[in-house]
Parts: structure tokens; sequence; C-alpha cells
């Protein structure tokens, strides 16, 4: 296995890294991708590495960012289904564009349609998991700032 990244961007072979490890290094790349445009790779990084916080979040006994928005957005779907299939509906629209991006599996569907905030939600779904977990991203700092400019519209 090659990881290039680490300390001075050296390529490293046969590097064993934590799944904790392996998803803050895919986090802080998306969130750099993103600060630079990259909207599709950030978005497939984003989510790989949101998929391992939420699980390494749940083994710890911490909040994880889907399965609170499930539960906060469940009253929202028709009671008249059955719980799994209302979890599933929610589920599938906030991960629907990370699936698009990264599965071919419907022949019908050729294109992939990438907006600016796919990849920005699964950042922003992930950075808390990360920082409870006790992540440090070096780009943790500026995509704040990003946010903080983009989205909110003040500076902090």
């Amino acid at each position: 296995m090659l990881f290039v990244g680490a300390p001075n961007n050296r390529v490293v072979a046969d590097m064993t890294l934590t799944k904790l490890e392996a998803a803050l290094h895919q986090l802080d790349v998306a969130m750099s991708l993103f600060l630079k445009g990259d909207y599709l790779s950030s978005l497939t990084l984003a989510g790989a590495a949101e998929e391992i916080l939420g699980q390494l979040c749940l083994r710890e006994g911490k909040p994880n960012a889907v399965e609170f928005i499930i539960e906060y957005h469940l009253p929202d779907t028709d009671p008249a289904l059955p719980d799994k299939q209302r979890r599933k509906i929610l589920r599938d629209a906030m991960n629907g564009p990370r699936n698009e991006a990264k599965h071919a599996n419907d022949p019908e569907e050729v294109d992939v349609i990438v907006d600016q905030y796919y990849p920005l939600q699964m950042i922003m779904r992930a950075l808390p998991m990360a920082r409870s977990l006790g992540g440090v991203m070096s780009h943790q700092e500026e995509m704040t700032s990003w946010i903080n400019e983009n989205i909110t519209g003040t500076e902090r």
C-alpha cells in the first residue's frame, strides 16, 4: 500500500493506521479538496470518513450524526410506514448524493450531479464526530472559516 501525505508528503509503503487515523486523514483531505473546489473527490472522501467516524462513535457510545438526524426527522415521515422503511427513506435522502457519486448500480443513471453543498453536508456531519473522538485536522480551522464566511455570513 502506498500512502502519500505522511510528514513531508513522502510516499510511505505498508503503513498501518487505526480506523480513526484513516478517517481523520480522509476528512482532512476532503476539506482540502473542498476548499480547492474539487467537490466530487471531497464528497467521496468525506462520505467515507463520515461513515467510519459514525461507527466509531457508536462503539464509544457517542452521538452519531446520521442517527441523530434520523431520530430528529422520523416524526416528519409517514407514520403508516414501518419504522425500518421510514429510517431507510431518511438515510437514502441523506446519503443519496454520496452513493450516486460512488456507485454505478443503475444502468439508467449515466450522470452524476455534484453540488457544492453535497460534500459540505458530509464534512459538517463528520466534523463533530471527529472532534468528539479527539481528532485534529490541519484544514479544520480553514474549513470552519469558510463555513462562517460563506454559510453564516459572519466572522467569529
